[in-house]
């Protein structure tokens, strides 16, 4: 892995970069959906293990076997997130779900707990995939998209009640971000995150290199909080009940290769470099590299 000065990010300006994240997810979907979906509720990160125990599996197992644990385990992380932020009571109203991926968050909260979710992304592709989930569940008019760079966050229908990002605010400024979250959300409104954080140098290189992103620390999170008006009044340290995802995803992705004969030479060179990725990204996250934290601002 190279080091995050020399990742895809860095030479390029703040507007370039939102492009290109935006197009790598749009380019992404059909992936996603093989590895995450079907859908409706598509999530893209990480699951949550009680017990930090990897799942089992026979010998036979096959990639849709272990494609079923990942969204279980998936769907958990978000459950996880929903006892910690209190949801009931902070995320059953107008909420902003920032950074929305294929809406799978957004759904969750308008199914789970009656939210009016508008759902950001910066992938335009992606847009009419959440509003199309979102009717399929009868959640027309509960859910809808924003196409929207996050930095530069407006919104017509607010104020909002909280605003929630399941490891999308690593690609943000956070600077910025928190500003404009200043301007759309009520006096008392939770931002609650979810997200990978760095502990030391070689963490953040690993995680840059295959997403795309550049992780900062907890403290620079708050300290961008607080200059906008928000406390930091929540943060649980979740990664050793996060680290056996890593052994899921590339357990996938193996089971893929060894039974998926259709793959094309390129689709089988992307899977090995997935599959060498994960696990090392699996091992940073059990050797310290790596902190999957859940936060909950507040604003003053």
């Amino acid at each position: 892995m190279s080091n995050l000065a020399s990742s895809p990010l860095a030479a390029l300006d703040p507007q370039d970069e939102v492009r290109v994240v935006g197009q790598y997810y749009d380019d992404k979907t059909a992936k996603l959906v093989r590895k995450y979906g079907p859908g409706p509720r598509i999530h893209y990160h990480v699951g949550y293990y009680p017990g930090s125990e990897v799942p089992s599996y026979p010998a036979n197992a096959t990639a849709d076997d272990i494609r079923a644990s990942i969204r279980l385990h998936q769907e958990g992380l978000l459950r996880y997130g929903a006892k910690i932020w209190g949801a009931e009571h902070r995320l059953s109203g107008k909420v902003l779900d920032v950074g929305c991926g294929l809406g799978g968050g957004s759904l969750f909260w308008a199914q789970e707990y009656g939210a009016e979710v508008t759902s950001v992304t910066n992938a335009p592709e992606h847009a009419p995939i959440v509003e199309g989930f979102a009717r399929e569940c009868g959640l027309d008019g509960k859910v809808k998209a924003l196409i929207c760079d996050a930095n530069k966050l407006t919104v017509d229908d607010g104020p909002y009640d909280a605003a929630v990002a399941i490891e999308s605010s690593g690609y943000f400024n956070r600077p910025q971000w928190f500003e404009r979250l200043a301007h759309v959300l009520r006096p008392g409104a939770s931002v609650c995150v979810e997200e990978v954080f760095t502990t030391r140098p070689h963490g953040a290189d690993v995680w840059a290199e295959y997403f795309y992103c550049k992780p900062v620390t907890v403290r620079e999170y708050e300290e961008a909080a607080n200059a906008a008006g928000f406390e930091l009044v929540d943060d649980v340290d979740a990664t050793a009940e996060t680290a056996p995802f890593w052994d899921e995803s590339a357990a996938w992705t193996q089971a893929g290769l060894d039974h998926d004969h259709g793959l094309s030479a390129v689709e089988r060179r992307q899977m090995r470099i997935s599959l060498l990725a994960n696990r090392a990204l699996g091992a940073e996250w059990k050797a310290g590299g790596l902190k999957l934290g859940f936060l909950r601002f507040e604003k003053k």
